[in-house]
């Protein structure tokens, strides 16, 4: 389940944290390594690799407010403990009330290293139940049960249930929206004022959430989002998610050439922003393999494991690929 949010004016927020004293997210890494300060650790060969995201466990509403206002990715831990969604599977799902729900799925061809553009796939009606049954299934039982989706072989397509908005997807099952459970996240959201105070539109539950279902290798693109902040919870399974920053932040953060990604403006959902796959102004499937997508390309790379919560800050550039048999967000 994903929680999006749009921030108050930039201005007004930066005026308030720099009176407070921003935090800095220095403030938040572990302690260097004992070995490393006494001068006995040994550099390491090998190819770059990203710098670590700020990983913390079951931190309070205090401390995940202040992680929100340094405006850099974390990842939290133990924040998912109470939610029912946690026990969402597919094959939980086929057999649950909430697999009548009416659905589409995204099919592509199987294609290692990429991550294919929304409008290169085919698209197909089917019920959560009948998706679940596709997901859990394999080699030539792919189909079996599986509506619409038989045609499609498991063992050949990569399938992706996204951009689910949870309130019009159980609008038949309105009690599946209380099987999450935001308040910890707001109420750190209200207090870095990240989401104003007493919003009526920002409920606690799967209201303004949306479900993101699909196999191995299902994902989205290189881009940003062009509304506010992003909450992201991962439910089941595995998602490795890249990270860079927005538009416009490249000199502060090491030269133009840091992280070669340029908007574009690719009509799919008018919240997304892609980007373009070389310096020539075409604009192309932006896809992971791509070269504006390779991994020199990123400043974090994470691998958001079920149970943990990824923050998005507001204009990060993000990637995401399925890396588990299949996963629920």
């Amino acid at each position: 389940a994903l929680v999006h949010s749009r921030e108050k004016d930039p201005a007004t927020s930066i005026a308030t944290r720099r009176g407070q004293g921003r935090p800095r997210r220095s403030d938040f890494m572990p302690r260097p390594d004992a070995r490393a300060a006494s001068g006995t650790a040994r550099p390491t060969r090998g190819p770059p690799t990203h710098p670590s995201v700020v990983r913390v466990h079951s931190p309070s509403v205090s401390d995940l407010s202040s992680l929100i206002a340094t405006g850099e990715p974390f990842v939290a831990s133990g924040l998912l403990s109470g939610w029912a969604a946690l026990g969402w599977t597919p094959r939980g799902l086929a057999s649950s009330p909430l697999g009548a729900a009416e659905t589409c799925v995204r099919l592509h061809r199987i294609a290692p290293l990429a991550v294919p553009f929304e409008g290169e796939g085919v698209y197909v009606q089917a019920t959560l139940a009948e998706f679940g049954r596709w997901l859990e299934g394999g080699g030539s039982r792919a189909g079996l049960d599986g509506g619409n989706l038989s045609a499609f072989p498991r063992s050949e397509y990569t399938g992706y249930c996204d951009y689910q908005e949870m309130a019009a997807l159980f609008a038949s099952e309105p009690d599946a929206l209380a099987a999450v459970d935001w308040s910890h996240v707001l109420a750190a959201a209200h207090l870095s004022e990240v989401v104003a105070s007493g919003a009526d539109s920002h409920a606690a539950d799967g209201s303004r959430s949306t479900l993101w279902l699909g196999s191995e290798g299902a994902g989205t693109p290189a881009h940003y989002d062009a509304y506010g902040v992003n909450f992201v919870a991962q439910c089941a399974g595995a998602k490795r998610w890249r990270l860079s920053p927005p538009p416009g932040c490249e000199r502060e953060r090491g030269g133009d050439a840091a992280w070669p990604l340029r908007p574009t403006r690719v009509p799919y959902e008018e919240s997304s922003v892609f980007a373009r796959s070389d310096d020539s102004g075409r604009s192309s499937c932006p896809q992971l393999s791509c070269p504006s997508s390779r991994p020199s390309s990123w400043l974090y790379e994470v691998e958001l494991c079920a149970g943990e919560t990824l923050f998005v800050p507001r204009h990060w550039w993000h990637a995401v690929v399925t890396t588990s048999r299949h996963s629920l967000s």
